[in-house]
């Protein structure tokens, strides 16, 4: 029997969908392009609509709701979570102009942390339709990408991209890590690996777009030398350490033995 679908999601699955970091759904969220909710049980609020005459303003109560389920949040309780890591929240965000949706007066706000953004399945789809896309850009074939030695000039489909001092060297120990068992590398020690002052590796190349064709996210906080960047062989290599195939030594193949690739 098939599994209901789920009503929402936690950001970190999103993330991981699209291929990017969280903190990249917080930019998002924060430039109002994508709405960010709380799941609530059994919270006493007063929904109403307000008018201004220059003078006063006039409240205009409409419902008492009990609510349930998610609930969008406003950029500003957005805001104090994504600094202190929770904020109390009292109200939350309405489609209609000069309406309000607040916890009742009479009733405790309620403590949202971090962890406890969601973004619903409606509000997720919408995204992708209108960005035409459930995912980053595809990376582009190895034959289109080429670079120089300190990475600080990249070509791209034909075009050449420019990166600073501190840009090039994340790429450049991200190149060095491609090399090794385990490509991904934190993204906050590559930053002081670099002496960058940003606290993210999205600000570091916030000017330089084409970087996520060349960089790849987990959605954790880690990040690593897109696959197709590299050459044929180095991807050959690291499909055998992943696999453990052994292949034939051809120096050794007459007697038939087999040699491991490390």
């Amino acid at each position: 029997m098939p599994l209901p679908q789920k009503r929402w999601f936690r950001l970190a699955e999103v993330a991981k969908r699209w291929s990017m970091a969280v903190s990249d759904l917080e930019d998002y969220a924060l430039d109002e392009m994508l709405q960010l909710a709380v799941f609530v049980v059994d919270l006493p609020a007063e929904m109403g609509s307000w008018e201004a005459d220059g003078t006063r303003e006039c409240v205009s109560v409409q419902d008492l709701p009990i609510l349930n389920g998610p609930q969008e949040l406003l950029r500003s309780s957005l805001l104090t979570i994504f600094r202190d890591g929770q904020a109390e929240v009292r109200a939350f965000r309405q489609q209609e102009p000069k309406t309000y949706l607040h916890v009742r007066f009479d009733v405790s706000g309620i403590l949202v942390r971090r962890d406890d953004l969601i973004v619903t399945r409606e509000e997720r789809d919408r995204f992708e339709r209108e960005h035409g896309a459930t995912s980053a850009p595809e990376p582009l074939p190895v034959a289109e990408i080429s670079h120089n030695d300190d990475f600080t000039k990249v070509c791209v489909a034909g075009e050449w991209h420019s990166f600073g001092p501190k840009q090039a060297a994340v790429l450049r120990l991200l190149k060095l890590a491609s090399e090794a068992d385990d490509p991904w590398r934190d993204g906050k020690r590559l930053l002081g690996d670099v002496g960058a002052t940003t606290l993210r590796v999205a600000d570091l190349f916030k000017r330089r777009p084409v970087w996520r064709q060349l960089v790849q996210a987990d959605g954790k906080g880690s990040y690593r030398f897109a696959v197709t960047a590299l050459s044929p062989e180095r991807r050959r290599i690291r499909l055998f350490r992943r696999a453990g195939h052994l292949v034939p030594n051809r120096g050794a193949a007459k007697m038939g033995t087999l040699t491991q690739i490390r």
